[in-house]
């Protein structure tokens, strides 16, 4: 034998590390693409990394460190930028395999932005109505009923949507200004109205940026009815909001709001108040709206939840109000927890003016 063929290394015969070695030549054959929307919430900068990281190897495309660096600092630009703009924006990441006989993959991250109007938008085209519920807050009605003869007590309506309380407000002969922000459903607000030849005016606006002209010293109740539980953001949006309401109450006024608060001994981490912004159940503390009430002259007179008050007075067959509100009011959309396990909760809160 000579020595050329004596030194030859063996073949590899071992029927599983064969198996091995030929799927690791499958990404030469496997090709794909795909897109991924995902919630731009900065905090969860590392779960999309490991997540795409993750769906691109079953792809048979594993990045090497400097590859995924790349790819997170991309990502953190992209959220830094959808967030600032809305917690409805998603970022959106477009993937596809290259053409052999390359074994890489290319992809695209940009922002999917999305305003409250826009969601709004889609709401009226893909649900059916009533996309808020056929019944009034008990809460609200009762709180008008107690301040005198409905006349006598203008109201204002602030994230009126499409009029559940502002009807039937008006129904009662109150006189009430309705305040909405999505164009969609002002116009279904304004219909509405115009139909019944009702007690109400319908502004369309933001009431966070001024635009909207109101009365002062003028309104008897300002209702703020899942606005901060829904798409207030910050400490600084509910001072304003909290400053117009002492603004526009007369002495002795009450504002009454809904807003999701957190359980005592929990303190929400910057993720878990970015989420909950995601979800629609935006998470405060007692002590943050103690911080945006400093100052103003009101004084809290309850702290209910909203979920046990509704359901002890709204006649049984409005219980509940839509498909979502039990899980919803009670911090579930958030936490996928056992029922009574969410460390938050939505929360009626009474203030009057002094």
């Amino acid at each position: 034998m000579s020595k050329a063929v004596s030194q030859r290394k063996p073949k590899e015969t071992n029927q599983a590390v064969l198996k091995q070695a030929m799927v690791r030549r499958l990404p030469r054959r496997i090709h794909g693409s795909g897109q991924l929307g995902l919630p731009a919430a900065p905090g969860l900068l590392e779960h999309y990394v490991t997540l795409l990281h993750t769906t691109f190897a079953q792809l048979g495309r594993v990045f090497s460190p400097d590859e995924t660096q790349r790819m997170r600092e991309i990502l953190k630009r992209k959220l830094d930028e959808g967030w600032k703009a809305s917690p409805y924006a998603k970022i959106v990441v477009n993937y596809q395999t290259d053409e052999p006989p390359k074994t890489s993959l290319s992809y695209r991250v940009a922002v999917q932005a999305s305003s409250i109007a826009d969601e709004y938008d889609r709401w009226v085209k893909t649900r059916k109505p009533p996309l808020f519920g056929a019944h009034p807050d008990s809460k609200l009605m009762n709180l008008a009923r107690s301040l005198g003869e409905p006349k006598d007590v203008p109201i204002l309506d602030i994230g009126a949507g499409t009029g559940r309380n502002t009807i039937p407000l008006a129904r009662e002969g109150f006189p009430v200004d309705a305040v909405e922000l999505a164009p969609s459903l002002a116009d279904i607000l304004k219909a509405e109205v115009a139909k019944e030849n009702l007690p109400a005016r319908v502004f369309q606006g933001d009431a966070l940026d001024g635009s909207v002209e109101l009365p002062e010293n003028h309104y008897k109740l300002v209702v703020l009815a899942e606005v901060i539980a829904s798409h207030i953001r910050d400490i600084a949006q509910c001072r304003i909001l909290f400053e117009g309401a002492a603004e526009g109450l007369t002495s002795g006024g009450l504002l009454v709001f809904s807003a999701f608060l957190a359980s005592d001994g929990y303190k929400p981490d910057a993720l878990a108040r970015e989420l909950s912004q995601v979800y629609w159940c935006n998470l405060f503390t007692r002590k943050d709206l103690a911080d945006a009430m400093e100052g103003l002259p009101f004084d809290r007179i309850s702290d209910e939840s909203v979920h046990d008050y509704e359901k002890e007075h709204l006649p049984p067959e409005a219980w509940p109000p839509t498909g979502w509100f039990e899980e919803w009011s009670q911090g579930l959309d958030m936490f996928d927890l056992p029922r009574g396990k969410a460390p938050s909760e939505l929360r009626w809160l009474v203030y009057r003016k002094r």
